[in-house]
């Protein structure tokens, strides 16, 4: 059966490439007649690939990462245009090379939510924020690092909040400076690390960099600094919140310092012009190091079985696309 999740999983990444030039991206009318699709009907969607070192709460973790998420949304009247606001549905999967359940899902097989943007044409340069509340049915396979079986993981997830994203200027060669910033603040009950988690989580991510303005190869790349943060209730440490003998979680649910923390770093990218192109709306090839100056709350332990040390930093290589206005 996992097996079969894990192959449902991969079609699902290969059928988004095939099907994104297909699809009339967010905000594009459809030359066909009757109603423009691109109004009423949009498809939304981020894809990053590559290899990370020290991901997360393991040091010295090598592995080859695939991520896919992706909306299809039906806006409902008075119209995008308009007021923007509407039902979705969503698939999302993260598949890796190595063990733990992070990196080997379905987050959303298949979810569903109700979305609005209020603050539309509102806000200028700063753009639209989400407001969304949805529901996913999950699915984990695979074994951790000490060979126990994830058939105990969540089988749902539930989201409602705010989410903002943003990019300026990424694939634009002509443009001296870039920037993109991912900002939320939602309610979370059930992730991948404890069969029922409830709580509120702030993330942020931002991302600049310069380039010598042009339409040379020497345009395409851009250095950039980049910042992360991340954090929940679970930062301070006490009594396990999942007790229950019957829990069937092989892990320690006390220590969440891996959600609770502060990188800082940088990178290079090469980021190349788009063309006339419409579907692909952002797409960067990059490596990255990332530092993680500060844990919220306590520090998590210095040598665990199976930790030998703090994870200090991360290591990352890959590509991003986005398509339809995921950044808008």
């Amino acid at each position: 059966m996992r097996s079969v999740e894990r192959l449902c999983c991969k079609l699902l990444l290969a059928a988004l490439l095939s099907l994104l030039s297909k699809v009339p991206c967010a905000g594009q009318a459809s030359t066909a007649s009757g109603p423009a699709l691109g109004n009423w009907l949009t498809l939304t969607a981020n894809i990053d690939g590559g290899y990370r070192n020290t991901q997360f709460f393991r040091p010295d973790y090598n592995t080859a990462v695939g991520l896919g998420d992706a909306r299809v949304e039906f806006w409902l009247p008075p119209g995008r245009s308009n007021f923007p606001w509407g039902v979705y549905g969503r698939a999302a999967a993260i598949i890796g090379t190595g063990p733990n359940a992070w990196q080997n899902g379905a987050l959303a097989w298949p979810g569903f939510g109700l979305q609005m943007y209020p603050f539309h044409g509102r806000l200028g340069f700063l753009g639209p924020v989400r407001i969304f509340g949805e529901y996913n049915f999950t699915h984990y396979w695979g074994e951790d690092f000490h060979g126990q079986q994830f058939s105990w993981r969540p089988k749902n997830q539930m989201r409602a909040g705010f989410e903002y994203w943003k990019a300026a200027n990424v694939n634009t060669t002509t443009e001296p400076w870039w920037v993109e910033t991912y900002d939320a603040a939602f309610f979370q009950s059930a992730n991948e690390f404890t069969y029922r988690e409830s709580t509120p989580i702030v993330a942020n991510s931002l991302r600049f960099g310069f380039r010598w303005p042009g339409n040379s190869l020497v345009s395409y790349l851009t250095p950039y600094a980049a910042l992360e943060s991340s954090w929940d209730k679970y930062e301070r440490t006490g009594k396990c919140f999942l007790s229950s003998p019957d829990s069937r979680n092989p892990q320690n649910p006390c220590d969440f310092f891996w959600e609770n923390r502060f990188v800082a770093g940088g990178g290079m990218r090469i980021a190349p012009p788009l063309g006339h192109q419409k579907w692909v709306t952002r797409f960067v090839i990059y490596g990255e190091y990332l530092k993680v100056p500060n844990y919220y709350g306590p520090e998590p332990p210095p040598a665990t079985p199976g930790i030998p040390r703090t994870p200090r930093f991360d290591i990352r290589f890959g590509l991003s696309a986005s398509v339809g206005q995921w950044y808008n």
